[in-house]
């Protein structure tokens, strides 16, 4: 019996129950989502939880017993304690009374510069602050803005009059060049981006003017790594007030030549401009390694509450006055508290470096406050709903149990369970498919009656039910399939077999189809020895022609411009490979990769001239090429040594005789071509990211690069 449109709708209301939003927000990682760490670190992270745990419940703990000390800090208090460096400040700059080093890392900055002589003071929140009007501090090197990581400016600001000039720089003084900037205009803070490679710039300047006479807490923000947000900004006070815009604008990471000053933009000769036309003061200045959105910005600034509140006489502190003190106690002062807090800070960094090493899974969440429904839509028109359907199984299938629940978990059941024929029989089928390269029944998408009938019924039933019963055993499948007489048959036609078989439907041989995209470019690494077995993380971006992302992005899509990665990246598995639905990857998509904007239950398999290019000339094949050439002069000396060690690599056999010859005359020839233009071969070894063997002559080297792509782009290599 077919599939009723009402099946269809009814089985869609299992995956329409769920708390997943409308809009994601462009964020890589919207909730709900699953953090999977990599398999090495399964055991630490496992055990970390607890531990991160635990140590908050006791800084909890501690915070409801130090009411006592705090109303004794609380009696004597003058002036408010600077918050400890964590694990994200880098740079910590206090410009207080007594200032110390300027440390990076908690290490002095190379080449770092202190005030010098006197300054004009003012009380600050953390003691004496200095005016830096005339300040030109040099706190350490260029600061790049990179394209995905994150980085953070914290400071804290007082005002007199509509002061204009730069706070905070990695810019030269022209303005010209790439670089970034914390500015003053008549007041308002301001930031500045530029990319001198792309030419693109960005300025946004706060509606609103700094309060004069009072401090205010200053942040700039970026945070790309985790893509919270898609804007560089600044807040004042924990609040947003202004940004650059789209980050999404910039192609390039922005690469300062300026070191980072305080005050001034850089000059390579002469003084910088400085400050004028007002007053402005500054403590506390902190470099993070992260980014920050509102609420983290607002605990942030909290110190500007903590510091009115501080103020305000004891007899008419309110209990909001009260509160945001003792939250700066617990976190700054309380001796208790501060090595908890350490030791959460280490926790918390160790799961940090976890995090960076694994990956985010997106998942999703049963919503248990309503019925899965799903309506029939006319024609397949979204704004047409129809009838109203609940969620079930196809009428031809076993229906679910009575007592079975109405979502996804129920119908998982239902799909494995031993009354159901069909999910056993279509998995044995995709994965006899992928091994020999056609179903049992060659129609893998289609089990009805417009599909294929198998071409070995009861062979596609023993394994179904040997699969069944042996837990669902993927890996166990496999192996019986490719240690099976059958797929381990020559692949060989005769004239007989080419008669009594022509399309191997029998299995008269053994399946002869060219290899998955995939398996051609993990197939050239693993034989170079260039891939990188890692397994779990993000996705890598490997190389892939200029300009193809950026023809097709939207100006505001945060993969807008395509970023190649670098070292070990670019060699992960094919299977790791970030792939856009509307720029594929062009050489997997040249090999008849699937693209992804709908299921694909059967590849199509072409063969082209562009293939041939690809696996010839594409970057990562080619220097596949030269560093599996690479490991076999190393190995030997003599030529069949040689050929040897590439032929085992790649075809699992050594060559005959005549094929030596042939490949013999290859080497020769490409020997000659390159002694006499050796430009040619330093342009062949230059491919790819990994560096030449100094150590072996380039034109013998190019020449066996050439032999090697050779081999590697022989039928008997490309083939199964």
């Amino acid at each position: 019996d077919p599939v009723t449109q009402r099946d269809f709708y009814s089985l869609a209301a299992f995956f329409r129950n769920n708390t997943m939003p409308a809009m994601d927000g462009n964020v890589s990682d919207t909730r709900p989502s699953l953090f999977v760490p990599a398999a090495a670190d399964r055991a630490k992270w496992t055990a970390l939880q607890p531990e991160i745990a635990s140590a908050r419940k006791a800084l909890q703990t501690r915070a409801g017993d130090a009411d006592a000390d705090f109303r004794r800090w609380l009696a004597e208090a003058k002036i408010l304690a600077a918050p400890p460096v964590d694990r994200t400040v880098r740079l910590h700059v206090p410009l207080t009374e007594a200032d110390g080093p300027v440390t990076l890392a908690g290490a002095p900055v190379k080449g770092a510069t202190t005030p010098q002589g006197e300054r004009a003071r003012i009380a600050g929140p953390y003691g004496s602050a200095p005016r830096i009007n005339d300040f030109d501090l040099v706190l350490g090197p260029p600061v790049p803005m990179i394209r995905e990581g994150a980085e953070s400016f914290g400071l804290l600001v007082r005002i007199d009059g509509k002061p204009n000039g730069t706070l905070l720089s990695s810019l030269n003084a022209d303005g010209t060049g790439s670089g970034w900037e914390l500015f003053l205009e008549n007041g308002r803070i301001g930031l500045f981006f530029s990319d001198a490679k792309s030419g693109v710039s960005a300025r946004g300047v706060a509606n609103a003017v700094l309060a004069p006479g009072k401090w205010h807490h200053v942040l700039l923000s970026y945070d790309a790594a985790s893509m919270r947000s898609r804007s560089i900004d600044v807040f004042v006070d924990g609040k947003p007030a202004a940004n650059s815009g789209e980050t999404s604008s910039f192609p390039n990471d922005i690469v300062p030549t300026a070191p980072l000053r305080l005050g001034s933009r850089h000059a390579a000769t002469g003084v910088a401009e400085l400050i004028k036309d007002g007053d402005v003061w500054v403590q506390d200045v902190r470099r993070y390694d992260r980014g920050f959105l509102v609420n983290d910005a607002k605990a942030l600034a909290d110190v500007i509450e903590a510091h009115t509140a501080l103020g305000v006489a004891a007899h008419k502190r309110t209990a909001a006055h009260e509160k945001v003190l003792r939250t700066h106690y617990l976190a700054t002062v309380d001796a208790a508290s501060l090595p908890l807090a350490r030791q959460l800070d280490r926790l918390l960094a160790d799961d940090e470096a976890i995090r960076r090493r694994g990956g985010i899974s997106l998942v999703m969440e049963e919503n248990k406050d309503a019925e899965p429904f799903a309506h029939i839509l006319n024609r397949g028109e979204y704004a047409q709903p129809g009838e109203k359907v609940g969620a079930a199984v196809p009428v031809v299938l076993p229906p679910l149990p009575t007592d079975a629940p109405r979502n996804r978990l129920g119908l998982a059941r239902w799909l494995v369970a031993a009354e159901n024929p069909l999910t056993a029989r279509v998995t044995v089928n995709r994965l006899w498919q992928q091994v020999f390269g056609a179903g049992l029944v060659e129609t893998a998408g289609d089990f009805g009656v417009t599909g294929s009938r198998p071409s070995h019924l009861q062979l596609l039933d023993w394994l179904a039910v040997d699969f069944r019963e042996s837990g669902w055993d993927v890996r166990r499948l496999v192996r019986l399939l490719v240690t099976s007489a059958t797929y381990r048959q020559s692949a060989a036609v005769t004239p007989g077999l080419l008669e009594r078989d022509p399309a191997n439907r029998w299995l008269a041989r053994g399946p002869r189809y060219r290899l998955d995209a995939e398996q051609l470019r993990d197939q050239a690494l693993a034989a170079s020895g260039l891939l990188n077995p890692k397994v779990g993380g993000r996705p890598v971006r490997p190389y892939q022609p200029e300009g193809i992302w950026e023809e097709v992005a939207m100006k505001q899509s945060t993969t807008r411009f395509y970023r190649t990665d670098v070292g070990d990246n670019l060699y992960r598995r094919s299977m790791y490979t970030l792939w856009k639905r509307t720029a594929p990857p062009p050489s997997m998509d040249i090999l008849n990769a699937p693209s992804r904007e709908v299921s694909c239950v059967r590849r199509d398999r072409t063969n082209t001239p562009l293939q041939a290019l690809v696996t010839m000339n594409d970057p990562l094949f080619v220097e596949a090429s030269r560093q599996l050439a690479t490991r076999a002069l190393r190995e030997a000396k003599a030529f069949d040594a040689r050929l040897d060690a590439v032929s085992l690599r790649l075809l699992g056999r050594t060559f005959a005789r005549p094929e030596r010859a042939v490949m013999k005359r290859t080497l020769d020839d490409a020997v000659a071509t390159y002694r006499k233009d050796p430009a040619a071969a330093a342009q062949l070894l230059a491919v790819g990211e990994s560096p030449a063997d100094a150590t072996l002559p380039p034109p013998e080297l190019a020449a066996w690069t050439i032999v090697s792509s050779q081999v590697m782009n022989l039928d008997e290599s490309l083939t199964r």
